[in-house]
């Protein structure tokens, strides 16, 4: 969902974190909600962790080329109804989101974590975003992405008992997006991603179209801004199809690291089973570092 919220790739959020210890704010949540879970969830999330961690912001180094600094930055949300951009991935109940990005001047690693509020893994999406054209007034990024989508059913076991049973959906997705900057505050963006599935399930094939302004740092007040972003999307699973209307709204104090969001979405007219009306609210904590390579490290 990081689209509907604060675009982490492209800038810096108003709300930031200054210090070097939220990696380590990040680890202590990981630790705490992978270990409410089952052994095998569990032992994915630590591999997934493991991995995730294990990238630096020495991997980009080699993007940047001396030219600027690296990043690390997202947004960590806990929200009344989990949403995604395909409706039938939707959680529809509280969940907690970790949609994080580091990078250089071209390319980032973007990975989004989501999970219920028990502690039970939703989604891990893992984007890797090359930016192919980077000017004042246009660029243009593609990307690609493994997914893993988990699903919770209750099913007899050898004796008869009702026990849960959690399984993992396996997708690969690629996206491209050209966006125009028409002012430092308002820019327009078109999206399409196309998805496969990577076993039997039945949303083999997902093609998704969105187009849509952003406004960012909006001022209500010398303190108080605003972020929105209206779209209109196309959504095809399969033999069925839909077309859809959402908009997103961030309201926040500058200079301070929480805020609150909320999306709605409205079906305009759709083959997809999906409900009509949308919506959710979310508490969002932004934050946003940078690392310089220094060629005499102060020891």
């Amino acid at each position: 969902m990081t689209e509907y919220f604060q675009d982490i790739r492209e800038e810096s959020s108003p709300n930031q974190r200054e210090g070097h210890f939220l990696i380590f704010d990040c680890l202590h949540k990981f630790h705490q909600i992978s270990f409410g879970c089952k052994k095998s969830t569990r032992m994915i999330g630590v591999t997934l962790f493991a991995f995730f961690f294990s990238i630096s912001p020495g991997v980009f180094a080699q993007d940047n080329s001396g030219k600027g600094p690296n990043y690390f930055r997202g947004n960590i949300s806990v929200t009344n109804n989990g949403l995604s951009l395909i409706p039938a991935f939707s959680l529809g109940r509280p969940a907690a989101i970790f949609e994080l990005s580091m990078g250089g001047e071209r390319l980032s690693f973007d990975p989004e974590l989501r999970f219920a509020l028990d502690g039970k893994p939703w989604s891990f999406i893992f984007w890797w975003r090359y930016k192919v054209v980077k000017s004042d007034k246009f660029t243009l990024h593609v990307g690609a992405h493994p997914a893993f989508i988990f699903t919770t059913t209750m099913e007899p076991d050898a004796n008869g008992q009702m026990v849960e049973k959690t399984e993992v959906q396996r997708f690969f997705a690629a996206e491209i997006s050209p966006t125009y900057t028409i002012s430092p505050k308002t820019k327009l963006s078109f999206l399409y991603l196309a998805g496969r599935s990577l076993g039997k399930v039945p949303y083999a094939l997902n093609q998704f179209v969105a187009l849509g302004p952003s406004f960012t740092d909006i001022s209500l007040s010398e303190k108080i801004f605003f972020n929105a972003r209206p779209n209109v999307f196309y959504l095809k699973m399969n033999e069925k199809d839909g077309y859809f209307a959402s908009s997103s709204l961030v309201i926040g104090r500058k200079d301070f690291p929480i805020s609150l969001g909320g999306i709605v979405s409205k079906t305009i007219v759709s083959e997809i089973e999906v409900d009509n009306w949308i919506w959710n609210i979310s508490l969002i904590y932004s934050f946003n570092n940078e690392f310089v390579k220094r060629a005499n490290p102060i020891l």
